[in-house]
């Protein structure tokens, strides 16, 4: 009884690399059709980072933090296109043991970006829900006093 426990739990060790050697090769196939989309997102957030630097003429330190900052990010774009997912993945995994607090702070600002992205979309949606429910909550308004006007005569 034992020894079939043992057995059942050694067939599981070995189909486990294997399904996560699955589900990374469909993360990789769903990575790899964004990968020029992210590349194109990456060169224009460069591109804006540049303007904005440009935009501060009387702040030369500014400007150069901007130009290097895009530069970085045109090299990230390069490297998403020329990389495999795996790859990146091995990378992350090896930066993140050689620099740990610089892992840490990155995932800090990571959140505070998304969050910020989240909490964006969320109020377009709630504005957008609002403004198409807006006439038809006034049209039933109106009935609502129709309907109390003839409550009245009756």
């Amino acid at each position: 009884m034992a020894v079939s426990r043992l057995r059942g739990r050694n067939r599981d060790k070995r189909e486990g690399p294997a399904f996560f050697d699955d589900l990374l090769a469909m993360a990789g196939s769903l990575a790899n059709s964004r990968k020029e989309y992210a590349s194109t997102q990456l060169e224009n957030l460069a591109d804006s980072l540049r303007q904005f630097g440009e935009s501060l003429p009387s702040l030369p330190t500014v400007k150069g933090y901007a130009e290097t900052a895009a530069g970085s990010l045109e090299d990230l774009a390069g490297y998403v296109v020329d990389s495999d997912l795996p790859d990146m993945v091995s990378d992350a995994r090896e930066m993140a043991r050689r620099h740990p607090l610089a892992t840490f702070g990155g995932s800090i600002l990571a959140g505070l970006v998304i969050t910020q992205i989240v909490q964006a979309r969320t109020e377009a949606m709630r504005d957008s829900l609002r403004t198409r429910r807006a006439p038809s909550g006034r049209r039933s308004g109106a009935r609502a006093e129709d309907d109390g006007e003839q409550d009245a005569a009756a």
